[in-house]
């Protein structure tokens, strides 16, 4: 199982607020097919976002869920072309976003790949690859974390 896939990346995200935003993420996620049912997997992202924000700092948001809707555990990558206000912990819009997904039952997955991915973003060279860099470095560094 290859947890981040080629096609689950989208440089050119569309979208003016957190809704569309989630929405598109959703449908990318089905058309992966790790997702079978976009609009519970966005109704899921959004009731996980409204517990807590997922706006991590720095223009980064981290949207996941666990749903009934993931058929196998994923990660996806996007930028977006408008910065999103998303409520982040610095108060600061977001234009990058690593979206988790795991099934309802994949136990403690989504807190390992949350805990890998939340503590590079703290490198200010990681950082700086999702802000700028194309698809292919993209998918080897988010794919060297999280392996």
């Amino acid at each position: 199982m290859t947890i981040m896939v080629e096609n689950g990346i989208n440089l050119q995200l569309e979208g003016n607020t957190k809704e569309e935003i989630l929405s598109n993420i959703a449908e990318v996620a089905y058309q992966t097919g790790k997702v079978s049912n976009t609009k519970l997997f966005f109704e899921d992202l959004c009731k996980r976002e409204q517990e807590s924000t997922t706006g991590f700092g720095g223009g980064i948001a981290i949207p996941h869920a666990k749903s009934d809707a993931v058929k196998e555990v994923g990660v996806l990558f996007f930028r977006s072309k408008e910065q999103i206000e998303w409520q982040a912990m610095d108060g600061e819009p977001v234009f990058c976003f690593i979206c988790l997904m795991v099934p309802s039952n994949g136990g403690e997955e989504h807190l390992k790949l949350l805990s890998k991915l939340s503590r590079k973003m703290i490198d200010p060279d990681f950082v700086s690859v999702l802000k700028t860099s194309g698809e292919t470095e993209i998918l080897s560094l988010i794919r060297s974390v999280i392996s």
